[in-house]
């Protein structure tokens, strides 16, 4: 059966029955999308009477598979009917899903919520094969969190501190998906469903391709990334979750409330799910919520990508890089993380405006759109970051020469080219058409002004805030 999309999933329970209902579901991506989508398998499948005796759940951090197998091949007093339920399993998980439970327990742990932050991180550490005492020593504590300036995050020690004092254990490393794949094909008894829940997958896995074939699998994933594509999907997804609030209370928003709402939340279907209950509380027997309700009512709660920072940079907005340097800052983001990320970004502003004036009109000018900029202009980028990195690697074939006989590596350039994606060329336009409004001196004169700014804040006692407020009033003016 093909994996079907969340916001199909409603269709495909209307169709449904539970008679013809496959032996294994998989409900897989955000966490509120996955309990609404698990709430409408447990619905189809058991009445409410009869869950005490023919619904057993298992906990995947905590319960063994051999015991949920067990379970599954248990009848049930009274029914023939039974569901058996696997939350939050790590039968899916791969060095892949590393970097998604890194984010997702550091944005808890940062906001003070240990209980949410403790369950990536005990699996983390679980992939990478560590303890808590492991963590002690950097080099074990980089496969889990970055440090900031040279020391362990704050929150690390309340995290681990929480983890020890409700006894929760890292689970362990083992792969049980043979075993379970292996019972999917002998089979379980009439009636017998097992419903898996989990935040990541890996689809290279065999036993999601057996669930995939055979069984259900449910799709709650949403995009996390900052390209156009993603925040359209994200957007798409908390229209969906306000509709699906307001409409029980016969409740309407106006656009700019929901505008404000969405901008001051972030893509956080939990905080969106309860500020929705507080207007819809707050209104009372109103039935609009307006914009004026929204910042009676409601906190900026948002996390920004540091992504927001460096566009404001970008783009020369003195008030959005303030903004976004505070909010950062309050976030927990290290002064030096937000340096780096400036020199990131006027580094390849410089890259963009030296094109430019090497380029003189041949191919780009900043009138162009994007459709024109994807032929001529496109092919010269790619080939301008070729000649730069032929010039690299002669540079550093003639400082480190290659044994005799063996031929050297290509020598990564990736920081040092306008074109790191080549199927990605709007990226690119956007940053040349930034750089156009800079000159050549002036990126060069802020870099030099980065670097004086990162050995103030490393060997004076200067607020490293007002540091960088200082460079963004110089640089933005």
């Amino acid at each position: 059966m093909p994996t079907i999309a969340y916001h199909d999933f409603a269709d495909y329970l209307n169709r449904a029955t539970a008679a013809e209902w496959p032996a294994v579901t998989l409900v897989c991506g955000e966490e509120m999308l996955c309990k609404k989508a698990f709430d409408g398998v447990l619905d189809r499948l058991l009445p409410e009477a009869q869950r005490t005796m023919a619904l057993e759940r298992f906990d995947g951090g905590e319960d063994n598979l051999a015991g949920v197998l067990s379970s599954l091949n248990t009848y049930a007093l009274l029914t023939s009917s039974k569901v058996v339920v696997l939350q939050d399993a790590r039968l899916f998980y791969s060095a892949k899903a590393q970097q998604a439970l890194r984010e997702k327990m550091t944005q808890a742990a940062r906001s003070g919520e240990m209980k949410k932050a403790s369950r990536p991180f005990l699996n983390l550490l679980a992939l990478c094969g560590l303890t808590f005492d492991d963590l002690k020593t950097a080099t074990a504590r980089r496969k889990v969190v970055d440090d900031e300036a040279g020391e362990a995050p704050p929150w690390l020690v309340q995290l681990i501190d929480y983890c020890r004092e409700n006894s929760l254990r890292i689970p362990d490393k083992k792969d049980d998906a043979d075993l379970l794949k292996t019972a999917m094909q002998k089979g379980f008894p009439d009636g017998h469903r097992l419903v898996i829940t989990t935040d990541f997958v890996d689809r290279r896995k065999a036993l999601f391709k057996a669930i995939d074939e055979t069984g259900l699998v449910v799709d709650c994933a949403v995009p996390k990334g900052e390209t156009r594509a993603d925040r359209m999907a994200q957007d798409q997804v908390m229209q969906t979750a306000i509709a699906e609030a307001l409409h029980p209370a016969e409740k309407r928003m106006a656009g700019d409330a929901r505008q404000r709402l969405i901008q001051w939340t972030g893509f956080d279907l939990r905080t969106l799910s309860g500020n929705l209950e507080k207007l819809i509380n707050f209104v009372g027997d109103r039935q609009t919520i307006t914009d004026a309700d929204v910042t009676a009512v409601l906190q900026r709660t948002r996390k920004d990508p540091i992504f927001e920072f460096t566009s404001a940079i970008a783009d020369k907005d003195l008030s959005a890089s303030l903004f976004y340097l505070h909010s950062l800052l309050e976030e927990g983001m290290h002064p030096l993380q937000l340096l780096a990320a400036a020199a990131n970004q006027i580094r390849r502003l410089l890259l963009a405006r030296d094109f430019v004036e090497r380029d003189q009109g041949r191919t780009w000018n900043d009138k162009m759109s994007f459709p024109q900029f994807k032929g001529a202009a496109f092919k010269a980028v790619q080939a301008d970051d070729a000649a730069f990195a032929s010039l690299i690697d002669g540079w550093a074939a003639t400082l480190n020469p290659p044994a005799e006989g063996k031929k050297r590596k290509s020598t990564a350039t990736s920081d040092l080219v306008l074109a790191k994606n080549p199927k990605s060329p709007f990226p690119v336009f956007q940053t040349l058409k930034k750089a156009s409004r800079f000159s050549l001196p002036a990126l060069k004169a802020a870099m030099v002004d980065l670097s004086v700014t990162d050995r103030r804040m490393k060997s004076t006692g200067q607020n490293p805030r007002t540091l960088l407020e200082a460079f963004l009033l110089r640089f933005c003016r």
